[in-house]
């Protein structure tokens, strides 16, 4: 990258992702749950970028390590702030400011949703921007060029703009409660036994790669493992079970996901009278299909930035933003 240009960081409880307005973009796994050196991360990412501006979205305030958001979003700030003299926060208003007051902290609660639908509302007047992540999906409508959302988490879930699930580190047995196999249908173990990111392996969906999480087991993610855990759904050993059902089983994991995140696009299209779904994320490919299915046009970011950048979209948007403020 060129020395002296704008970077986007997007800090969340599992990965820290950095993109540059000119395209490069790293990824970081980095469990902010766990005993972490975040300051370390971004003193190495500011050596390797050497960025002239800095824009930050933040979104892992929810971490396991933190008592409330509050606390969440102050302590990840202060961990910018050691490293940057002059970052740039966005917050949840679309608001850039060059500090976080802690009695303003919330403001900056998972902001990242924030970013990427502001940059895209200046090109897209009108559509449905969904970002389908390891870990959550965002389905935000823009109308007549600005992000027409509600503010907070909480009342996101409520209003299918927010489905807590990802392509990577969601529990199965959190999405299903049965499963059907040769005409009979399963209870499943609510262990966390297996996560999306075999299923997804299993169906040809992601590469090893892109299994950037730790897995259930502490175990390899070859797809023999992954066949190994989503057979422990059902308490079978694979041989046991037969990959074919194994795959079958991945198959209707990839439905429910399909069928929720096509739930959700379809209450936003008849809620604001849109037709256009754009697709960003690692599960750009769940937005594709479920678009289809919701009998809506869709364009993916991936065919206009490329697959990093796509993946990484709210760090490259904030970046834009801060690099055009």
């Amino acid at each position: 990258m060129t020395q002296g240009e704008t970077i986007g960081i997007d800090i969340g409880g599992a990965n820290t992702k950095v993109a540059s307005t000119s395209g490069t973009a790293r990824s970081f796994y980095m469990p902010l749950w766990r005993e972490n050196d975040l300051a370390g991360l971004l003193k190495s990412v500011k050596d390797e970028f050497r960025p002239e501006r800095v824009g930050i979205v933040i979104t892992g305030e929810l971490a396991d390590a933190f008592t409330s958001k509050k606390e969440g979003i102050c302590s990840i700030a202060s961990a910018v702030n050691s490293v940057f003299t002059k970052p740039c926060y966005l917050n949840i208003r679309g608001q850039l400011t060059p500090a976080i007051a802690e009695r303003d902290a919330l403001l900056y609660a998972a902001s990242n949703w924030t970013a990427s639908a502001a940059f895209l509302a200046k090109s897209s007047q009108d559509c449905i921007f969904a970002d389908v992540g390891s870990t959550t999906s965002d389905v935000i409508p823009i109308k007549n060029g600005k992000p027409v959302t509600l503010m907070t988490d909480f009342e996101r879930l409520r209003e299918h703009e927010l489905i807590y699930m990802g392509v990577l580190r969601t529990n199965i047995a959190a999405l299903l409660r049965f499963v059907n196999l040769n005409g009979k249908k399963y209870r499943l173990c609510s262990e966390l036994f297996t996560i999306t990111a075999d299923a997804h392996r299993i169906l040809g969906n992601i590469d090893e790669s892109d299994y950037t999480c730790d897995t259930p087991d502490s175990q390899s993610r070859n797809l023999e493992a992954c066949y190994r855990r989503i057979s422990r759904l059902v308490l079978c050993d694979v041989d046991e079970l037969g990959r074919q059902n194994a795959h079958e089983v991945a198959k209707q994991v990839e439905r429910t996901q399909i069928n929720d995140l096509a739930d959700a696009l379809a209450f936003q299209a008849r809620k604001f009278e849109l037709n256009t779904v754009i697709g960003a994320g690692l599960g750009e490919f769940l937005v594709a299909k479920a678009a289809l299915k919701a009998q809506l046009e869709c364009r993916l970011l991936s065919r206009q930035y490329g697959r990093e950048l796509s993946n990484m979209f709210p760090a490259f948007a904030v970046a834009q933003l801060v690099q055009h403020a």
